[in-house]
């Protein structure tokens, strides 16, 4: 397979709430509009026994609406921004936002019986300052989803009117994935099929919360006292401290972090794991990939460093269910999970390293706070 392209479509963000979705509406305005029309068709390729279209997928997100209102109004009024300068009713800008919260009603009460094949996910580390060559924490991900996800790739260069500026990794109309901000706080994650999924607020919205925070406590804040929709595994570092924190929509576990933490699609403590759907992860390929990753963090403990971690990122042990994920030969982009895109940040200098596509085939650009980190 050839080599993606490595342009990344980078939006600057400034203003109010508002003003900062118009301008983000405006400049992805024909990728978001493409993104709206066709993710119904996604989650129906996924899930044979999903007959829901386009209007009553969108009809069920507003579900989350009341939630996101008492949660952060800004980031309301950030999509109904989106969906003014992109020329689309609020709901298809909401309806894209819950995209991941949406996997949960693949095949509900079936798990992975109804998806042997498909579905597996995100790897994420976590490096404290001892671990590092240089004394330097970073956070890296590899960020697995359908390949149809790629071409929306972009990133947001926020620049709020009060609060930390921030980098956030994201897809066209959609308010962020991870990211860093110029406080020092940085933040990947994991998704977990959650047994105790239900309305509640969204994950990009928790995203974005955290990333608006001055202090790293602040954002750990928001991530695990939200009234969450979904399972979700955040992994946080800022200040010299590093968080993973486990979560459902109404749980939570903080694991501890020596030196070095990797995390997958499957809880490890024995609390959240009474909340993991049955057979989600059938095919075993999350487990593999910790151990995988976690082995090499160990490994490498006290030389780790962004290079590092990016050869990491390419790793093959279990192909094509691998840290580097492809999907099978001749498998349609609707179904075929594969990296999407790869980040590995260091938030106290501010600045991200991202790969479009696969890392094993491209190669990673480096973007800046234009500030600078705290």
């Amino acid at each position: 397979m050839s080599p993606v392209s490595t342009d990344i479509p980078v939006i600057d963000l400034s203003g109010t709430p508002y003003e900062m979705g118009l301008a983000h509406g405006r400049a992805m305005k024909d990728a978001i509009r493409d993104f709206a029309a066709s993710i119904a068709t996604v989650h129906q390729a996924n899930n044979p026994f999903l007959k829901a279209d386009h209007e009553s997928l969108a009809a069920y997100c507003l579900r989350n609406l009341g939630f996101l209102e008492a949660f952060s109004p800004d980031l309301v009024q950030e999509m109904r921004g989106i969906a003014e300068g992109a020329g689309l009713p609020f709901m298809d800008i909401l309806h894209l936002n819950c995209f991941l919260e949406l996997e949960d009603l693949r095949a509900p009460g079936l798990g992975g019986r109804a998806l042997p094949d498909a579905l597996w996910g995100c790897t994420t580390m976590n490096v404290m300052a001892d671990a590092s060559a240089d004394g330097r924490p970073c956070l890296a991900q590899t960020y697995d989803m359908e390949r149809y996800y790629q071409k929306y790739l972009c990133l947001l260069c926020i620049k709020p009117e009060k609060g930390p500026e921030a980098l956030v990794v994201s897809f066209a109309g959609i308010l962020g994935l991870n990211g860093l901000n110029s406080a020092g706080v940085a933040l990947v994650i994991n998704k977990v099929a959650a047994t105790d999924a239900r309305p509640g607020v969204i994950y990009p919205f928790i995203v974005r919360k955290a990333l608006a925070a001055r202090r790293i406590g602040d954002a750990l804040g928001a991530v695990i006292f939200s009234s969450r929709a979904t399972g979700i595994i955040y992994q946080l570092a800022g200040a010299g401290v590093a968080f993973c924190a486990e979560t459902s929509a109404s749980r939570y576990k903080l694991l501890d972090i020596t030196g070095a933490m990797a995390h997958t699609n499957h809880y490890l403590s024995e609390r959240m794991r009474a909340f993991e759907t049955p057979h989600w992860l059938s095919h075993g390929g999350s487990m593999v990939r910790k151990q995988v990753a976690q082995a090499f963090l160990d490994a490498h403990h006290g030389r780790l460093d962004p290079e590092l971690l990016k050869e990491l990122s390419r790793n093959h042990v279990n192909h094509p269910r691998c840290i580097c994920a492809h999907g099978f030969p001749g498998e349609d982009e609707k179904t075929a999970f594969h990296t999407v895109f790869a980040v590995v940040m260091d938030p106290a200098a501010g600045w991200l390293d991202l790969c479009r596509g696969n890392p094993c085939e491209n190669s990673y650009r480096r973007f800046r706070l234009e500030s600078g980190a705290a």
